[in-house]
């Protein structure tokens, strides 16, 4: 009877750190509406899927794309595809608790 016994390699902490993006984000609200605001370049107060994109890429997503999606999906109440101004505050708390889960 063959045993295959599995080896275990022991790993460095710091070759799992992803390099370029921050570790133990701590933003505040107004941090995390500046980078909103920042993003939404345009001037007309509300935010499309590309402006989320570039928010949660300096968020420091990995999945900017699917990470605007799962926000317009979940905080677009009137489904026009964009952020209104009604719904900022709910993009801060949902971007709060994204990353608050990551810590």
């Amino acid at each position: 009877m063959i045993v295959y016994i599995p080896i275990v390699r022991v790993r460095e902490p710091d070759q799992f750190k992803l390099k370029g993006l921050p570790q133990n984000i701590a933003m505040t609200e107004k941090q995390v509406r500046d980078i909103l605001m920042k993003a939404g370049r345009n001037g007309d107060g509300s935010l499309s899927k590309g402006e989320l994109e570039k928010a949660f890429k300096e968020f420091g997503s990995r999945n900017t794309c699917w990470r605007a999606f799962c926000c317009l999906r979940k905080i677009d109440t009137n489904r026009d595809g964009k952020i209104s101004r009604e719904e900022i505050d709910s993009v801060v708390d949902y971007v709060l608790a994204w990353l608050e889960s990551k810590n």
